[in-house]
């Protein structure tokens, strides 16, 4: 008798990881994908933080997060630069990012990034807001 359980995350994570890779590894397309992850420090304290992770040819950011007191002092931007680097490093084809429309969709514009879907939430400011920025002609 099949059963469903909540379980622990990571131990969840681990184990999805493994029968996917499986899986792509059977069709010819190994699911090799690695995390990144970038830190601004400021005076030896984090100020901002970048993650991620590189799978096939796109470079995907889960997150980026800068300190309140440190959000006029362009470690965004930095951050995001040093991610675009690493997808140039590795000739990849761009970066993707999302964000809700509360958060940075028009700095994301700004930056280069392309608006490519939109799901829509329970009220506007929760849309979450998929962009990609090709790196490659």
């Amino acid at each position: 008798m099949i059963e469903i359980s909540e379980e622990n995350y990571e131990s969840v994570r681990d184990f999805t990881d493994d029968v996917i890779d499986r899986f792509a590894e059977a069709c010819g397309q190994a699911f090799a994908w690695e995390q990144f992850a970038f830190t601004a420090l400021d005076n030896g304290e984090r100020a901002g933080a970048i993650i991620g992770y590189r799978l096939y040819d796109w470079l995907y950011v889960d997150y980026i997060a800068v300190t309140e007191a440190s959000r006029e002092d362009g470690i965004g931007g930095r951050l995001l630069e040093r991610a675009e680097t690493l997808a140039r490093e590795l000739a990849l084809e761009g970066v993707a990012l999302d964000t809700f429309r509360y958060q940075a969709p028009a700095y994301y514009a700004s930056r280069g990034y392309t608006e490519h879907m939109v799901i829509p939430g329970k009220t506007r400011e929760r849309d979450r807001i998929y962009f990609q920025k090709r790196l490659v002609e």
